[in-house]
């Protein structure tokens, strides 16, 4: 995802527009993950178009709602025109909530928009699933002149539509670019050059955080004839909703499908939260913010603690299903020829067998890392949002930059950071976190995670080195009886001990017991991957006593944001990069989804 450069300024377009306060629409539901759909618009549309535009318009709405049973979609529009009304009449119509964001205020509009669309303009932003939000004044960018104030204007409205979509649609006729204008800043944006192939008007769809290879990750799909693609211009454009999309389109509404779900099964059970005992001087609108964040972090690792205890409890199952097939086998070799043993490890076998494959499709080992990847996130933000500085990390770039989005299903925390994009980046910035809220962060935050990390360090040494002693001990008593086999071999195979059973046959049994015992034993810990997780906690606790060395000596505020942004960035790339190996303990190496 681009970061944002220029600030959101908030004008109270309801009282300017006469909009009714008890018409002001809902609040983003505190458990709800939705998927923001931008638009961009364009000066230069003929009319004549703009039917063919809006069939194309609602056809992608229909077609992305199709893979969202379980999640709202959301429309931002980006006004630069009187045209660009119709995108958010046609999303209003579906029932969606709609964000308008102006270049500049109704009053400057000028000749984009006339006296009609100015009406239909104040119509709309009385519906109660409207939200308006204007850009700041031109002489908020630079004093140069109108013309260049407007220009950044718009390049202001592009950036804000980049930063809080999760898909951005933008229009083009494939030639007809203006040097600057609205649909080439968001060509060039992710790094496509424009040419002069003249093609019908299209919808154009830009992957904003698929890869850092910005070129790979656009398309364009339009629900119309492939004659009137503009296939000369870009080379990876298709006439059809592509799969790399629709697969992320389920993975966001499978996340909130199975939270539904969990909150079914567990309603008493409260989840997690990063609000306790929030200071006092956090104002209404920071604490609403947080509180986002926060329900997305309680959401997440919800989820992630349900389905490690379910993968966990499933391997266990399978370790304990191996070593009973290996026991039942054993005894019937070398203590008794029953048959009903042989049934035993029959039974066991074909029971483990459709076990697997009932549950191979539920893929819980794959959403524990996935939802624990962003809970691990969640609170990387929601920390770096009450310093008012996690505008300036651009977690996608991080996502993208550690190949984790590569993997099926990691893509939705894209989703999800678009979705709590903070809509004023000049506010966040004025309001310089006060001392005591400073150090209520750094507490909680770098303290905390510095004094959970060392724990746990401390925990996985110790149960490592009882482990060691436990497989040495039982490796002893293996090699005790294998010599003592070797030695009195003789002896043990004439003395009977019960039924007829000689004592090497039973110590060739208790060998092999240990022998079950020590291999899945070891099979536990590969799955566990306790040297990947002590090596993750020890690096966790390097990045978290590094900030608190650096923080320690500072007091500007500037380096002091710095150091914190550092840590964000480490430990959300050690999170990553951890998950990466756990999924490649369990699957091949991913390719290119």
């Amino acid at each position: 995802m681009a970061t944002y450069t220029e600030p959101l300024h908030h004008v109270d377009l309801a009282a300017q527009l006469r909009i009714p306060a008890a018409e002001q629409p809902d609040s983003l539901s505190k458990r709800e993950s939705p998927l923001i759909v931008g638009v961009l618009g364009h000066h230069e549309l003929d009319s004549v178009r703009l039917p063919h535009l809006r069939d194309a318009f609602t056809a992608f709405l229909a077609e992305v709602q199709s893979h969202l049973c379980d999640t709202e979609l959301r429309v931002i529009v980006g006004a630069t025109c009187g045209g660009d009304l119709l995108f958010v009449r046609e999303a209003l119509e579906r029932g969606l909530h709609v964000e308008i964001i102006l270049p500049e205020t109704p009053d400057a509009l000028g000749e984009d928009f006339d006296a009609d669309h100015r009406v239909a303009l104040q119509g709309l932003c009385e519906h109660p699933k409207v939200r308006c939000t204007v850009l700041p004044e031109p002489s908020l960018f630079d004093g140069r002149g109108n013309a260049d104030a407007r220009g950044a204007a718009y390049a202001a409205l592009t950036e804000t539509l980049v930063r809080r979509s999760s898909i951005l649609l933008t229009l083009w006729d494939g030639h007809s670019l203006v040097h600057g204008g609205i649909a080439d800043v968001a060509l060039r944006h992710v790094g496509v050059h424009t040419a002069d192939d003249a093609a019908e008007i299209s919808l154009v769809m830009l992957g904003l955080a698929d890869d850092v290879d910005a070129t790979d990750s656009i398309v364009s799909w339009t629900p119309a004839t492939p004659a009137q693609t503009a296939s000369a211009v870009v080379s990876r454009m298709v006439s059809h909703m592509p799969a790399q999309l629709v697969r992320q389109l389920t993975d966001l509404d499978t996340y909130n499908r199975d939270f539904r779900r969990l909150r079914a099964l567990q309603r008493d059970r409260p989840v997690a939260s990063l609000l306790s005992d929030l200071p006092e001087d956090v104002s209404l609108d920071d604490r609403s913010a947080l509180e986002e964040v926060d329900a997305e972090y309680g959401k997440a690792d919800a989820l992630a603690l349900h389905y490690q205890a379910r993968s966990d409890r499933l391997f266990a199952l399978f370790v304990a299903m191996a070593f009973t097939m290996g026991l039942a086998y054993l005894t019937y070799e070398k203590l008794a020829h029953r048959s009903l043993l042989l049934v035993s490890y029959l039974v066991v076998l074909i029971c483990s067998l459709g076990l697997y494959h009932a549950l191979r499709g539920q893929h819980w080992f794959a959403k524990h890392l996935t939802y624990r990847a962003l809970a691990e996130t969640m609170r990387v933000t929601f920390y770096l949002r009450l310093a008012g500085i996690d505008h300036h990390l651009d977690g996608a770039r991080v996502l993208a930059l550690s190949g984790i989005n590569r993997f099926r299903g990691f893509s939705l925390i894209t989703h999800v950071l678009a979705a709590l994009a903070i809509r004023d980046t000049q506010a966040s910035e004025r309001r310089v976190p006060s001392r005591n809220r400073a150090s209520w962060m750094e507490r909680e935050w770098i303290e905390g995670q510095y004094r959970y990390f060392v724990r746990k360090v401390g925990q996985l040494r110790r149960k490592g080195q009882r482990v060691k002693i436990l497989k040495n001990t039982l490796f002893a008593t293996i090699l005790i009886v294998i010599v003592a086999m070797i030695l009195e071999d003789g002896v043990m195979e004439g003395y009977k001990i019960l039924f007829g059973v000689t004592l090497k046959n039973v110590a060739t049994f208790v060998e092999g017991v240990f022998a079950l015992l020590l291999g899945a034993w070891q099979l536990h810990e590969n799955n566990r991957a306790s040297r990947e997780l002590l090596l993750q906690y020890r690096n966790q606790s390097t990045h978290f006593a590094r900030a608190r060395q650096q923080l320690a000596g500072l007091s500007d505020v500037g380096e002091r944001n710095h150091v914190l942004l550092e840590l964000g960035r480490d430990s959300l790339m050690e999170s990553y990069m951890w998950t990466i190996h756990r999924y490649h303990r369990e699957h091949e190496p991913v390719g290119r989804h």
